[in-house]
């Protein structure tokens, strides 16, 4: 059985990251850099250097995929073309007495691409908000109030000139990370403003920052309908004009981000229509028949990201309508690609990672549940013993869940023999999930006939290697089809995306809380 790789890879100075391959060894170095830049969203041209012990670890350039070793550490370095370098050493020279720090920033990454769009945004929700500068009036103003503040308590009364400055920077400090911040977001935007500016505070107010937040709200509000009328699509996808007869309210289906989504509606690439991007699309499906083409199809998916977004918010299509759109959309490594767009976050290297990270903890936990619900998954965990690897232990982890939640796995994964004469039907009628074909009469070590994705009756993916990949995939699926969780599988789904992923975790359900408090105890 293959051993995952535990890697330690060096982005930058102060920029050092962990990467798990669960499938080992890559078969090349080009396949590593690949992975490299899709795990961590570089879109640049790299080279990778391990350390060398002949030479006391010093970092030499990778000419053979066996350099890499277990828990060993490897450098990117980023290529540039020699016009990027003169650029780069002009800019440099013009600015050489000016540097810009990033202490104050939050540690979340860039997701850059090519010809992308000024609405494309690169960044999750900070954990802490940085509060930006502002104009140097502003600033000059506000420093002298801080040290009266500091001095005497004596707080500032500001002015509307200095509180509409404010307001306006922070709003579009904002809108880099969402066109849609929710109550909680405003909270936090305001109270880093009091404790970057104590003289801000305000009297009377419970937390000293609240009559801010309310100001916030409405001047992003101000800030939306502005950009609506600069045909920003991002807001005017819930303009009423663009709802339908029965649902022409300001208030009623708002499409915005629900689930941590970074570009959830972005805008098309500078110089693009829906004309030349539509012809884009059609383009694909002729790439698609042609060999060994992956990089040109990648490159038209990208291209036409923003597109196949507004083409899934605005018309909701079917999704057997939607797979004959953009087949090339149905295959793991786009989906992965997709995921990253939507989130910044890679899917399956994350997923894999984070749930094997967790394995030991989450099987003490699943199997000290009591009751029939432990009773189910000392049954399940059985498999581990009798047949104990890496794939069998997280299909087992993955039904435990979903029994330590109180929900039916058997609604996530579903399970058919190949003689099984309902199946067809039966697979027909699931709206989500994973199903897995066994041969008659196979032994618990041998492989499944066929493991894939189905979505409102499709075989959204089909032959894929094991019951942990298809349920990340299905995952990614939801996100690249704006699809609601499934009601019965709810809970489950946002353990994956907020505990797994990471992704809007600071707020959880309080089964997903619970879970959560063990996990880190």
């Amino acid at each position: 059985m293959t051993s995952p790789l535990r890697l330690r890879i060096i982005l930058g100075e102060d920029d050092a990251r962990k990467l798990i391959l669960p499938a080992g060894t890559p078969v090349s170095i080009e396949d590593l850099c690949h992975t490299v830049k899709t795990s961590f969203g570089l879109q640049q041209d790299i080279r990778l250097q391990y350390q060398d012990e002949d030479f006391g670890n010093e970092f030499m350039n990778m000419s053979d995929v066996s350099e890499v070793k277990d828990k060993g550490t490897l450098k990117v370095i980023f290529l540039q073309s020699p016009q990027e370098e003169n650029v780069r050493t002009s800019q440099s020279q013009a600015t050489e007495s000016v540097s810009i720090s990033s202490a104050d920033t939050d540690d979340t990454e860039p997701i850059s691409s090519s010809g992308s769009s000024p609405s494309s945004r690169h960044w999750v929700w900070p954990s802490v908000f940085t509060v930006p500068q502002f104009s140097y009036e502003a600033e000059f103003e506000l420093e002298k109030a801080n040290t009266a503040c500091a001095n005497g308590g004596t707080l500032l009364n500001p002015s509307p000139k200095l509180k509409s400055q404010i307001l306006e920077r922070l709003a579009e400090e904002i809108y880099k990370f969402k066109a849609y911040p929710t109550d909680s977001d405003l909270t936090d935007v305001a109270e880093a403003l009091v404790k970057k500016h104590p003289c801000l505070r305000e009297q009377g107010s419970f937390n000293g920052c609240y009559g801010w937040k309310i100001s916030l709200k409405y001047k992003m509000a101000n800030l939306r309908t502005k950009l609506r009328g600069l045909g920003c699509t991002e807001v005017t996808i819930n303009s009423i004009k663009n709802k339908s007869g029965d649902n022409r309210q300001a208030a009623f289906n708002v499409k915005k981000p629900k689930r941590a989504e970074v570009n959830y509606c972005p805008q098309h690439p500078k110089g693009q229509t829906s004309e030349s991007l539509e012809q884009e699309r059609v383009a694909i499906l002729s790439e698609l028949t042609k060999r060994n083409n992956d990089s040109v199809v990648s490159a038209k998916m990208e291209k036409t990201f923003s597109y196949r977004r507004q083409e899934v918010l605005q018309g909701q299509p079917m999704v057997a309508d939607f797979k004959s759109r953009w087949p090339a959309l149905f295959t793991v490594r786009e989906i992965d690609k997709e995921f990253l767009r939507i989130t910044t976050k890679p899917l399956l290297s994350t997923f894999f990672a984070e749930l094997d990270q967790y394995a030991p903890r989450l099987m003490e936990i699943f199997l000290s549940k009591g009751g029939t619900p432990g009773k189910k998954i000392r049954g399940l965990m059985l498999a581990i013993s009798k047949h104990d690897n890496i794939h069998t232990r997280r299909a087992c982890i993955l039904k435990s869940l979903c029994i330590y939640l109180n929900e039916d796995y058997e609604k996530l994964i579903k399970e058919y023999l190949d003689t099984d004469s309902e199946a067809k039907s039966c697979m027909e009628q699931t709206v989500m999930g994973v199903y897995v074909i066994q041969k008659e009469g196979a032994e618990p070590e041998d492989d499944p006939e066929d493991i894939g994705v189905l979505i409102e009756g499709v075989e959204a993916l089909t032959d894929l290697g094991n019951i942990a990949q298809a349920c990340a995939l299905l995952f990614g699926l939801i996100y690249c089809l704006n699809l609601s969780y499934p009601p019965e599988l709810k809970c489950t789904f946002e353990v994956l995306q907020k505990i797994l992923l990471n992704l809007d975790g600071q707020k959880l359900s309080s089964k997903a809380q619970f879970l959560k408090n063990k996990l880190m105890g």
